[in-house]
């Protein structure tokens, strides 16, 4: 009769206890950040989404199902089903782990807007060089090679254009020259030879055509006339430094009208290239 009374009483204890021991490792939702409760919103210009991992085994693959789900929110956002062109930055991350050692991870990304409406024209038009760039990405992420899935990420999406008006404006002459760089890939080897073309119009006359990449002596400027014209350049991507080179085109209309076109490529490291080479002899 004794030991039975202690066997009861110690399952008592045990049943008061347990429940108490749980729900101290589980902290309220009141508890977690603000951003957990939320989904995909916009702020101004920018677009965050949050990514929510459960019951995951062990604490990274967590955090990579969090990162997975937060591209699925942005892409329904967007509504855009590739996600590979989304280049997306990790704001913060929360981390739980459960009472039955398994992980949960919020993970709080944003991305500019333009970005998205940028990736959105590219996969509607789907040019061969999107498609190209879209395998390539994908591949690289399956090595794990993210930072430089983000450049030709970056190379796609961050080409910017800009427009200044003259400082004695033609009264007759309000439309602003376009124009546009042919043959830029997003990433070059160094022992490449990088070869672009630019294209200039105008509805009246063209004046001067500029080309320069930031941090370099790489200059190139032509004198033009009439309505439409055509430059080319080539030079070696070894005179560049490893990492992400910002190039600008200026385009001046004969009527002083200015439009600058900003873009980024990528001139690939040692050892980005050692392993794209042993990557093909293992193929």
């Amino acid at each position: 009769m004794t030991r039975l009374y202690k066997t009861v009483r110690w399952l008592l204890i045990g049943l008061l206890l347990c429940p108490t021991l749980a729900f101290a490792e589980l902290p309220k939702a009141d508890d977690r950040p603000f951003w957990t409760q939320k989904s995909c919103y916009r702020e101004g210009e920018m677009v965050f989404a949050v990514g929510l991992s459960l019951g995951q085994r062990s604490l990274e693959a967590a955090r990579k199902a969090s990162f997975q789900a937060a591209l699925w929110e942005i892409s329904n956002f967007a509504q855009i089903r590739e996600t590979s062109l989304l280049l997306v930055e990790t704001q913060m991350t929360y981390e739980e782990q459960n009472p039955d050692s398994s992980y949960s991870v919020w993970r709080l990304v944003k991305i500019p807007f333009p970005m998205i409406e940028k990736a959105r024209q590219l996969l509607i038009h789907n040019t061969p060089a999107t498609q190209s760039t879209v395998l390539k990405i994908k591949k690289l992420a399956n090595q794990d090679r993210d930072h430089i899935a983000d450049a030709l990420r970056r190379a796609l999406l961050q080409e910017e254009e800009t427009r200044e008006l003259p400082v004695k404006r033609d009264h007759g002459d309000h439309t602003h020259p376009t124009g546009s760089v042919e043959g830029i890939h997003a990433t070059y080897q160094s022992h490449e030879v990088i070869t672009l073309t630019f294209r200039a119009a105008d509805d009246r006359a063209l004046q001067t055509l500029l080309f320069t990449i930031e941090g370099s002596p790489l200059k190139k400027t032509w004198a033009l006339s009439g309505k439409n014209a055509e430059g080319r350049v080539s030079f070696p991507a070894s005179r560049f430094e490893p990492g992400p080179q910002v190039y600008w085109m200026k385009i001046t209309d004969a009527a002083g009208n200015v439009t600058r076109k900003r873009g980024i490529f990528h001139i690939a490291d040692l050892h980005d290239e050692l392993y794209d080479l042993l990557s093909r002899e293992i193929d």
